[in-house]
């Protein structure tokens, strides 16, 4: 299976990209992430990438939104795609909690979905790792998912 091979060597390359970016937690972004899924007792690896804009609120506080899009990598499901937005602040010089809600799109019917999340800036270059849960609410079906993704601001 060349799937987690060719996710790893994304995540091992992204560092790399913004080698002209300034140290930034604002601004737009790129994220590749990966995790697990759950629903009505299964349980699925997924992998996903987001893109978003973070705008700065002045005292550590931030608002964004992000389109992504996840695949739990099972036979007969398809990409879900998810445009949400997220408030957050800094709670350290390097992390950021942030909570958020938006709208998901998946085979199973539409609806909307929360999380929580905190991200860690590596330092230079504005790269960060994350960790997110998420819980989506569909009339018939409601599903879970914990991912942890590596990202960069530009």
């Amino acid at each position: 299976m060349h799937k987690p091979i060719v996710f790893s060597a994304l995540l091992i390359g992204l560092p790399a990209v913004p080698v002209a970016a300034e140290d930034a937690t604002g601004g737009a972004r790129a994220e590749l992430r990966g995790g697990v899924a759950w629903s009505e007792g299964h349980t699925d690896p997924v992998l996903g990438i987001a893109t978003g804009y973070d705008f700065d609120l002045g005292d550590h506080t931030f608002l964004g939104a992000e389109v992504s899009g996840e695949k739990i990598l099972t036979e007969d499901t398809y990409v879900e795609l998810a445009l949400t937005a997220r408030l957050g602040t800094a709670v350290s010089e390097e992390g950021s909690l942030f909570v958020n809600g938006g709208y998901t799109f998946t085979h199973h019917g539409d609806g909307p979905h929360l999380g929580l999340g905190y991200e860690y800036h590596l330092g230079h270059g504005g790269t960060y790792v994350a960790a997110e849960y998420r819980h989506v609410f569909v009339d018939h079906h409601q599903a879970n998912a914990i991912t942890i993704g590596i990202g960069t601001f530009f």
